[in-house]
């Protein structure tokens, strides 16, 4: 998904880093910062519906140095697969369910990757049903396979943002630090 968002927005990607989860990235946020010294840094967070601003306010109070004007922290409110779900036309298409089945507003969502899942589980394509999601309705193995595959090769970034408001949030600012370090 970054490395989608990124190029839409006309940035350069040399890495993407997946972390794994909140408690492996956030102790490592002044390490990104820092390096953002040098080139520019953008690390995507789910907000786990946690205030955003209250997060991100928080997230960035331990930093003993000022925010690097390469760095930027977006936080995905409530997490990246309402971004996904925010194409409903074009993941419906993508898990081969109905595009009556996807949420009309995704950020609304408690867990958009509850959903996710629960619309993966009712695909018509067997595929997506035993790679995307498990019998007891936890990712599956291919889980993040097929979510990259989406976001890079399906997902209309456009479409996807006019029905996010954290996504067009993140895109004004992905843009705005290309301009920055370009």
């Amino acid at each position: 998904m970054a490395r989608a968002l990124a190029h839409h927005c006309g940035a350069e990607v040399s890495k993407v880093i997946v972390k794994g989860g909140k408690t492996r990235l956030d102790p490592l946020i002044a390490n990104y910062n820092r390096a953002a010294l040098r080139e520019p840094w953008v690390v995507f967070r789910d907000s786990d519906s946690v205030c955003p601003v209250d997060l991100r306010r928080a997230l960035l109070a331990p930093l003993t140095e000022p925010i690097s004007p390469l760095f930027q922290l977006r936080i995905v409110d409530p997490m990246t697969e309402a971004w996904l779900l925010a194409d409903g036309a074009g993941l419906a298409s993508y898990l081969k369910v109905a595009r009556s089945k996807i949420p009309r507003d995704p950020e609304s969502l408690q867990h958009p990757k509850q959903t996710l899942l629960a619309l993966s589980s009712k695909s018509s394509s067997r595929e997506i049903r035993e790679e995307v999601v498990r019998l007891d309705g936890k990712a599956g193995p291919l889980y993040t396979d097929h979510l990259n595959e989406f976001a890079l090769r399906h997902w209309d970034i456009d479409v996807a943002a006019e029905h996010s408001a954290s996504l067009r949030r993140a895109m004004v600012r992905v843009r705005e630090l290309g301009a920055v370090s370009g």
